[in-house]
């Protein structure tokens, strides 16, 4: 099985680098493939795979997704995590079902050892480019992602996480303030290892940027 994943992840990288996607390899992530493309204000583009042996092959279920390196690394930092993950993003299957194809009932992105892989290969790099791409360049710019963020629901903790962190890098304190009161409220109730890692970020956040605590 080995070898059919990294058959088939070179026949990938090949097809989405013709697009300008980069490999990046991650010797700790052996079951995860990720492509990356640097766009202009600190935003990059991602695209994921999951390359996880399967009894019968694999499943890639694509995703896509926008990093800042800044925010991520601040979002990491705050909540105490060895690493950032993206601030929006989306499942390759739920952009080809927004488009009537029911990408969810076939098994598009499932490889099986017999499959042609370059036919394979680039199925998903057409599918990524028609229906990923056109959702990853909504955003080219920060601002854009708070829109999307802003306009989202329901928006989750992260979601307000990531708003707050924007918006201290964007200059407007009293915003990510507003931001943060939220995401207090949203983890009441919550369990306690949810509520431990919500109280380390709002502790680290309003460290970082000097804002007073409540109370």
């Amino acid at each position: 099985m080995r070898e059919l994943v990294d058959d088939l992840l070179l026949q990938v990288a090949r097809e989405l680098g013709r697009h300008g996607w980069e490999f990046a390899p991650n010797d700790e992530e052996e079951d995860y493939a990720f492509f990356f493309m640097s766009k202009s204000d600190g935003l990059v583009y991602c695209v994921g795979l999951d390359l996880t042996p399967r009894d019968y092959g694999l499943s890639l279920n694509p995703s896509v997704s926008v990093r800042h390196e800044a925010i991520s690394r601040l979002a990491a930092q705050f909540y105490g995590l060895a690493e950032g993950a993206s601030i929006v993003g989306a499942s390759l299957a739920d952009l080809f079902d927004a488009q009537g194809r029911e990408g969810g009932l076939v098994p598009r992105w499932t490889i099986f050892p017999s499959d042609d892989l370059a036919v394979v290969a680039r199925l998903v790099a057409s599918d990524i480019e028609r229906y990923g791409v056109p959702f990853l360049e909504r955003f080219d710019s920060l601002s854009e992602v708070v829109f999307y963020l802003e306009e989202r629901e329901p928006k989750s903790r992260f979601d307000l996480g990531n708003l707050a962190i924007v918006y201290a890098e964007l200059g407007d304190m009293s915003r990510c303030e507003s931001i943060i009161v939220r995401f207090s409220s949203s983890i009441i109730g919550q369990p306690p290892f949810v509520t431990e890692q919500a109280e380390h970020f709002v502790t680290n956040i309003r460290r970082h940027y000097g804002l007073r605590s409540e109370g």
